[in-house]
Order: structure tokens, then C-alpha cells, then sequence
């Protein structure tokens, strides 16, 4: 692996942005999913008037149940980007410490690892996350 050349100053600016920018996903993802559920109760419904069998009102209607099902497909996605950035910074931290620890071996199976697809389930049984 010739041709590396680490600046650690530049390396800990950079994971330190990536990092306070990751740990604001969270926060985005609720108030992502707060503004989906305002969405789906402002949408209004498709109904008869007087609704439902007993008389009760809907949950809503057909824009409300597609920004549902929408809300589940993206939570997956969200849930994929949050892993991601998570095992991108670990595998940028532990591939520099073994460079500047003179292990270039060690640098490109933790840079290897990084790139791995995320377990997004880690309690399954009989999978080892990677």
C-alpha cells in the first residue's frame, strides 16, 4: 500500500465535523418523522360523511396511509445512513491509529471492514457482524 501519506492534524479536523455532523441524525430522523405524522393528519380523508360503521371517524385517508407506508420503506434508509456514517468514522479512526502505529496491514482490514454493509440487526442469531 505505497503512496499513503496521513496528515493526523487534517484526519482529526475532519472525523470531528463528520462526527458532530453524524451525531445530529437522530434529531433530523425525529423531526423528519414528527413532520410525516402532521403531514398524514393534515391529508383529510376519503370517507362517506358520518364514517365508519359505528360512526366513528377514519385515521385518515389515502395520503395518510401512502406517507405511512412511505414512513416505514424510508425508516429502513435512515436507519442504513445512521449505521453507515457510524461504521465509516470508527474505520477512518482505526485505519489511521494503525498507520500512524506503522501497521499498514491493520489500516487496510480496518478500511476493509468499514466498507462492509452494515448489520442493522446485530442480535440475530448465527450472524456475526463484520
Amino acid at each position: 500500500m505505497t503512496g499513503w501519506d496521513l496528515k493526523p492534524q487534517g484526519i482529526q479536523g475532519v472525523l470531528k465535523a463528520a462526527g458532530e455532523t453524524a451525531s445530529h441524525i437522530e434529531t433530523y430522523a425525529t423531526s423528519y418523522g414528527e413532520h410525516l405524522t402532521s403531514a398524514a393528519s393534515s391529508a383529510g380523508t376519503v370517507s362517506a360523511e358520518g364514517g365508519g360503521s359505528g360512526g366513528e371517524q377514519p385515521a385518515g385517508g389515502l395520503v395518510a396511509l401512502a406517507l405511512s407506508q412511505y414512513a416505514e420503506h424510508a425508516a429502513v434508509d435512515l436507519k442504513f445512513i445512521a449505521a453507515r456514517a457510524g461504521k465509516s468514522l470508527t474505520g477512518a479512526v482505526e485505519a489511521t491509529t494503525a498507520y500512524l502505529n506503522g501497521d499498514e496491514e491493520m489500516a487496510a482490514e480496518a478500511q476493509r471492514r468499514a466498507l462492509g454493509v452494515p448489520d442493522l440487526d446485530p442480535m440475530k442469531p448465527g450472524v456475526q457482524s463484520s
